[in-house]
């Protein structure tokens, strides 16, 4: 029989000759987890997001249209290249700054709902823009009067007001040189006010006419303004109005 020394030493040898036999990289300590490297493919590959801003929903007849803006990114970071905007038959190209671009309907559309499309490569995002009704009308847009003129000899100023298609009983006209009318009744451009009743309104000689006739002699220009509440949150205006001022 064999001893158990003898049956000891037969094992070590066995199990010693089967390591022998296998791949080294078998007996290799484990690797560190491998880092998989990104390249700039997966950037480009990012999901583009687009979509469009609205300076507001709508605009009056004549006044300052809607602007309109389109953002883009490409993943977390703004998108480059151009985007076509298209409203009323008419279009547009801008270049994508910081990833946006933005158009200013034109005053010029006459009052209706327009769709405006806008594109960007193979995409195409929509949005509606109205243009309201809207007209502020004056009788005159230039006077003559003489500093010698008594100011209740001296010529009124009246207009219509049309407001979102209505002719309203309510609001008020203000008054302003330069069209300045940032600041309110506050501001050193103001002149006066009138209320509108059934859509119309009149500033009578001494009331507008005469508080330009104390200016030096000279030539001024001056804006009337609707607003539907006191808060002037809202306004369409007229045109310009000059007044001439002499001895």
């Amino acid at each position: 029989m064999r001893t158990l020394a003898a049956l000891a030493t037969t094992a070590v040898t066995a199990v010693a000759l089967s390591a022998s036999l296998l791949p080294s990289a078998a007996l290799a300590a484990p690797d560190a987890p491998t880092t998989t490297v990104t390249s700039d493919t997966s950037e480009r590959a990012a999901k583009t997001t687009f979509k469009l801003k609205r300076s507001a929903k709508y605009s009056h007849y004549g006044q300052k249209g809607v602007k309109v803006t389109a953002i883009v990114k490409n993943g977390s970071r703004p998108a480059k290249g151009k985007v076509k905007f298209a409203v009323a038959g008419k279009k547009k190209t801008k270049k994508l700054k910081k990833g946006k671009a933005a158009y200013r309907l034109p005053k010029t559309l006459a009052p209706g709902t327009y769709k405006v499309k806008v594109k960007y490569r193979k995409m195409t995002r929509k949005t509606k823009v109205k243009v309201q009704n809207s007209l502020l009308k004056v009788s005159s847009v230039a006077f003559t009067i003489s500093k010698a003129t008594n100011s209740w000899d001296l010529p009124e100023l009246s207009g219509t007001v049309r407001f979102k298609g209505n002719a309203p009983d309510f609001g008020y006209v203000d008054m302003y040189q330069n069209g300045n009318f940032k600041g309110g009744n506050g501001s050193s451009d103001y002149c006066c006010m009138t209320p509108v009743r059934q859509g119309a309104f009149r500033f009578y000689g001494s009331t507008f006419l005469g508080k330009v006739q104390d200016k030096p002699v000279g030539t001024y220009k001056y804006q009337a303004f609707y607003t539907p509440t006191a808060s002037f949150s809202e306004y369409i205006h007229s045109a310009f109005i000059t007044v001439t001022v002499t001895n």
